[in-house]
């Protein structure tokens, strides 16, 4: 029986999970997303959730399994940790 790798699929490179500071980068270009203002730092989180729903229906409607609670998971937990960076980092008085 032959086993189908999701690496054989013409569109691998479409349905590839990426980490979400390299899809976060096509949005704030080589700023970090610490430095990034905060709409900035709005629509670099959103490219990443959209990637995330858009790569697992891509992966589905090929057949592959896709691993999404985990790739959500590991997103929420790196926006977190940046915006606690980047709260830390603001200068000024909490309101």
């Amino acid at each position: 029986m032959y086993s189908r790798s999701i690496k054989d699929h013409p569109f691998y490179i479409r349905m590839k999970q990426l980490p979400a500071e390299e899809v976060a980068a096509w949005v704030l270009g080589e700023l970090s997303i610490e430095k990034a203002d905060a709409n900035n730092r709005k629509a670099a989180f959103r490219r990443v959730a959209k990637h995330i729903t858009a790569g697992k229906a891509e992966r589905s409607k090929y057949g592959f399994n896709s691993d999404t609670t985990g790739e959500i998971a590991r997103a929420m937990e790196w926006e977190f940790k940046a915006g606690m960076k980047a709260g830390q980092s603001a200068k000024g008085t909490p309101k």
